[in-house]
Order: structure tokens, then sequence, then C-alpha cells
């Protein structure tokens, strides 16, 4: 079914179904059933310029969007939602940098994501809120 994908989201989706077949659904019980970080499919995800599809070109990436991620990511979850997950889940600490980051920030922290080499993250619990980020009730306040 096509959903009016341009050509390049196209190709994405299919590299993701194509890692997904060959790499992911051969090794998804062994994380399932172990609980380990999947590096060495972040690896590959890396090696396939995956991890960087939705960081601006400036920085390493792709230069695509939220679309593209999406895209990324509904394709890797036919294989393993637990991986797939693990791949998105680096865009909650990334979009903040992304959207409201320094330029000195951009340039310290995106091209390590999107080479994969590292991976973003986001705190989120806390005593009063739990994981609900509306909640969330820790401030911040400049002393110096």
């Amino acid at each position: 079914m096509n959903y009016f994908l341009t050509e390049e989201q196209q190709m994405i989706r299919d590299l993701c179904h194509k890692i997904g077949a060959e790499k992911i659904k051969p090794v998804r019980e062994h994380y399932d059933e172990t609980g380990e970080f999947p590096w060495d499919i972040i690896k590959l995800l890396a090696e396939a310029d995956i991890c960087g599809v939705y960081i601006p070109a400036e920085y390493g990436g792709l230069g695509g969007g939220v679309m593209e991620m999406v895209i990324a990511t509904e394709e890797l979850s036919r294989f393993c939602g637990g991986i797939s997950l693990s791949f998105a889940a680096t865009g909650l600490g990334t979009f903040p940098i992304i959207l409201f980051g320094t330029d000195e920030q951009k340039k310290k922290y995106l091209p390590d994501i999107a080479s994969g080499k590292k991976l973003g993250a986001f705190g989120l619990t806390e005593a009063n809120a739990g994981s609900d980020a509306g909640g969330i009730q820790t401030t911040a306040v400049r002393d110096g």
C-alpha cells in the first residue's frame, strides 16, 4: 500500500524492511528473552544511516524529519517491537536538541547520535509525577 510516500521515504521503508527481515527477525527472541540491549542491531542501523534519518544533514544525518523516523520505526516494529522502540526512543532525547539546542549542543551531540556512536535519552520519572511528563514538577534556577 502506498501512502503517497516520496521516493526517498519508500527507500527508507524498504531498507528497514530488509534489515528487519534479514537481521532482526533471526535474533528477536534472543533479545526478548535476555533483555540485552541490541547494540549490534543499532550498529547495523547506524551503518545503514537509519540512526540519522531524522537528524539534519549538516550534523551528519540524512536530513529527514519526524515522518522519516516514523516510517523507519513502523517498518522495524513489524519484526520486533522492542528493538524498534530501542531505535525510536533515542528521539526523545534527540528532538529537543534538534529543536531547541544551541549550535554548540547540536555540533557536540547530533553527529554522534546520527552515527550510532551515542544514543539520545530522556530522564522522566520523579517522585510526585511517576512517568507522567505533563506532571513533572522539577524546575531549574539559574545560579551564576
